[in-house]
């Protein structure tokens, strides 16, 4: 009986693959999400500090410290509103530290090729794991494709949440005129705690693209 061919990993076929993997763009996208996010904190700093969108994001974007622009995105909450909207300030920078870490992770992990084989033949599929690891063994944290994706979900949520917030509460100016029958929801939900991944009944529920503006955020 003859025995099946060898299969035989080709790392230059390896490299082709990885290369043309939408892992990249998947990436870059994951890290122009938080870039948005970035955008949307920089227009609350401007409301609640009473500054020229220009010169707030000149002060905002020198603020190299993600935990720093944080707690001064705090203070200035507390001092516009007071205990208004407490639970949902408080909420929001608990959440937000993490996705700074993870921010931090995406853009500075290296890219790794994981190669083997299956019964199709040879796999390659890039990961981001950190610089300084020394063995994939079952304690080394890998980032695949799904946790970016996970991570652009994350960060489109939170800026458009904060987009709403900016426009409901008046801290940006708006050619929009939203009704007091439009505030009413998203004045409860700024008064309660941001829960994520957001239930069916959430006007930011995924079921339709992401809008490409904020003033498209709620639903008519």
């Amino acid at each position: 009986m003859t025995e099946p061919p060898e299969k035989i990993i080709d790392l230059g076929e390896a490299l082709r693959k990885s290369a043309e993997d939408d892992f990249w763009a998947i990436r870059g996208k994951a890290i122009q999400a938080y870039a948005n996010l970035e955008q949307s904190l920089a227009q609350l700093f401007a409301g609640l500090s009473d500054m020229k969108i220009d010169v707030a994001q000149i002060i905002f974007f020198k603020i190299t410290s993600a935990d720093s622009r944080n707690k001064i995105l705090e203070k200035v909450f507390k001092k516009k509103f007071g205990i208004d909207f407490n639970l949902f300030r408080d909420s929001l920078f608990d959440q937000l530290r993490p996705m700074d870490i993870e921010r931090n992770e995406i853009v500075h992990w290296n890219v790794i090729n994981q190669v083997g084989l299956d019964e199709t033949g040879m796999i390659s599929l890039p990961v981001l794991m950190p610089p300084a690891f020394c063995s994939a063994d079952s304690n080394t944290r890998i980032k695949h494709k799904i946790d970016l994706l996970v991570f652009t979900a994350r960060c489109s949520f939170y800026s458009r949440l904060i987009n709403m917030f900016n426009l409901t509460t008046g801290l940006i100016p708006t050619v929009v005129s939203i009704s007091d029958d439009m505030k009413r929801p998203w004045l409860d939900i700024f008064s309660q705690p941001i829960v994520y991944p957001p239930p069916a009944t959430h006007p930011l529920f995924p079921t339709r693209p992401e809008p490409d503006s904020p003033f498209q955020s709620f639903r008519v």
